[in-house]
């Protein structure tokens, strides 16, 4: 039989046609994100924004939160936070885990939808921020000003922002690259079954600063029969360092702090950007 008529070839044709883009739907990817990000690159991510919290001072507001993975230790540490999201299957799972949580912890925890390029929650914050390279899901700099401009209006003056990003390497960003080589293993939480995410395509434009990536998710059975497969698409844009720079400052930030992970080492190439900054306390 010819490829183009293989069965599961024309599967992953039609799927891949009309695949959402990430975390906009319930499934596998939602299902097993805290599996599939037990560890964080960069390092320990937790202690770097709880640490960042006990110098600002709450409360603390995080752009992007997703599952709660940062919002709920934060609370659980004492802080007051607002985690802002605008995946509703993301923050289902976040209300499930909060719904878990001690009396005294929930209501330090709330979990707000919206988007981050444009938001009112009403308070000002000691701290703000976004981990994990949620910033990359902003496509042009209208959208990353917009955020900053949003996120500056809700620090008080002297309040902090940390954003992390990654430091693009070249070689993974040239509009030659079409395929990517990256597979990740784990069980689902709840069914116990192996989940396999992997790489499908991956598309560069360098003119935009943008690539787009076609994952596939399948979970197995215990006898490696296929129970589900689905497709996302992750599209995201990558800034350069003194770019990264320059468009704080543009926005109203005084630079604090660059790093290359969350253990504080010196800026480096192909390592994150982990920035802090303060809205200045002169500031209206």
């Amino acid at each position: 039989m010819p490829d183009s008529a293989d069965p599961a070839r024309l599967t992953m044709a039609r799927s891949t046609r009309t695949a959402p883009r990430f975390y906009l739907r319930p499934g596998l990817h939602v299902e097993t994100y805290d599996a599939q990000h037990d560890t964080i690159p960069g390092g320990d991510d937790v202690s770097f924004f709880r640490d960042l919290a006990e110098r600002a001072g709450g409360p603390v507001l995080e752009l992007g939160c997703g599952t709660g993975r940062l919002a709920i230790p934060l609370a659980e540490a004492g802080f007051d936070v607002v985690g802002l999201d605008r995946s509703a299957p993301m923050l289902a799972v976040a209300a499930e885990r909060r719904r878990a949580l001690p009396a005294d912890v929930r209501r330090r925890l709330r979990f707000v939808e919206g988007d981050m390029t444009d938001f009112r929650l009403g308070r000002r914050f000691g701290l703000a921020f976004a981990a994990f390279r949620v910033f990359m899901a902003l496509p042009d700099d209208e959208a990353q000003r917009s955020a900053l401009a949003a996120i500056r209006r809700h620090l008080r003056p002297g309040g902090l922002l940390s954003i992390d990003i990654f430091d693009p390497r070249l070689d993974l960003i040239t509009p030659e690259l079409r395929r990517q080589t990256e597979r990740r293993e784990f069980r689902h939480p709840k069914t116990g079954n192996m989940v396999t995410a992997s790489v499908v395509r991956r598309v560069n434009d360098p003119v935009v600063q943008r690539f787009t990536m076609l994952w596939r998710f399948a979970e197995e059975g215990p006898d490696g029969s296929l129970v589900r497969e689905e497709f996302e698409e992750l599209t995201m844009r990558w800034t350069y360092r003194y770019e990264m720079r320059h468009l704080l400052e543009l926005s109203g930030f005084e630079i604090v702090s660059e790093f290359s992970d969350f253990a504080g080492a010196p800026p480096a190439y192909a390592g994150e950007q982990v920035w802090v900054a303060r809205r200045p306390m002169a500031s209206l």
